[in-house]
């Protein structure tokens, strides 16, 4: 069976909303598919959103034009009692750290590249592609 390619990164969590496109960047502008999310201290669910902020990642080039997604995640309200965390921001599994400016698929590329090649050769090679 063969894997099925898409330009958007983990197009299960993401819902595409929009692409901007020009002859130096692509935007793809998404959306989280999820209407809960779990907190990362306590691990139960919530649906009670409190805000929203957009992330922008960098991600795989496409035929040498760099590729961003700016994405559109919430801030949850954790209402669990005794939870030391009382608000948020959803996590994105497979897509990227919740701290990352870059999708683990990037992140993935230039670690295989780096353990491959090292140093200098490396930033070579990554400049050029």
């Amino acid at each position: 069976m063969s894997k099925a390619r898409t330009l958007l990164p983990a197009p299960k969590l993401l819902n595409l909303v929009g692409v901007r496109a020009d002859e130096n960047a692509i935007t793809l502008v998404a959306r989280t598919s999820s209407r809960v999310a779990l907190c990362p201290v306590c691990t139960k669910r919530s649906s009670r959103v409190h805000s929203r902020y957009t992330r922008t990642l960098t991600d795989l080039p496409w035929q040498g034009v760099l590729v961003t997604v700016r994405l559109r995640v919430r801030r949850f309200f954790c209402d669990e009692r005794f939870c030391a965390r009382a608000i948020f921001a959803e996590r994105l599994p497979g897509l990227a750290a919740h701290y990352a400016r870059r999708t683990e698929r990037l992140d993935s590329w230039f670690r295989h590249v780096s353990f491959a090649l090292g140093g200098e050769a490396g930033s070579r090679l990554l400049r050029e592609l």
